[in-house]
């Protein structure tokens, strides 16, 4: 079982450009790109801001309403919200974790089923699931399988 990390996600009250250019001038961070999801539970802006070496980067994520807007209520600016860690097979990651008595869950913490292992998020064709809080104690884990969605998709070839 092969992971590794893919980014990490950090709350923040708006992109505005000081936050934006903190990242780009400490860390070379210069190609950003700019989302918005919006579903029942959560609408949310942010922003992808890949570091200048490797395959990782930072996401700043400034909730407009929901269950993020109330965690950033209640932890403050330059919380981190999540570590996403990539998988290469979800299906198999979560048959792993059901060996260790773990189920994955979405990202309102309801259980995935063995019927359906793995979750979406609007915008893109990933697969996506959480580990459970309880298990992570406190931290939220983020499992991603990238499908056609790449860096490149975001970036385009360097």
């Amino acid at each position: 079982m092969k992971v590794k990390l893919d980014h990490i996600g950090i709350l923040v009250e708006n992109l505005d450009k000081g936050i934006i250019e903190f990242y780009q001038q400490v860390f070379g961070c210069e190609r950003e790109k700019y989302f918005h999801v919006k579903n029942d539970d959560e609408e949310m802006n942010y922003v992808y801001l890949p570091f200048p070496k490797g395959d990782n980067y930072v996401e700043l994520l400034a909730p407009v309403r929901g269950p993020s807007k109330d965690y950033l209520k209640k932890k403050g600016q330059g919380t981190m919200f999540e570590l996403c860690v990539e998988v290469e097979n979800m299906e198999k990651f979560y048959d792993e974790m059901k060996k260790k008595d773990i189920t994955l869950c979405d990202p309102m913490g309801k259980p995935l089923t063995p019927e359906k292992k793995w979750c979406s998020i609007p915008g893109d064709d990933n697969k996506y699931a959480y580990m459970p809080l309880n298990k992570t104690f406190g931290t939220t884990i983020e499992l991603l399988e990238r499908n056609t969605w790449t860096r490149e998709t975001y970036w385009g070839k360097s």
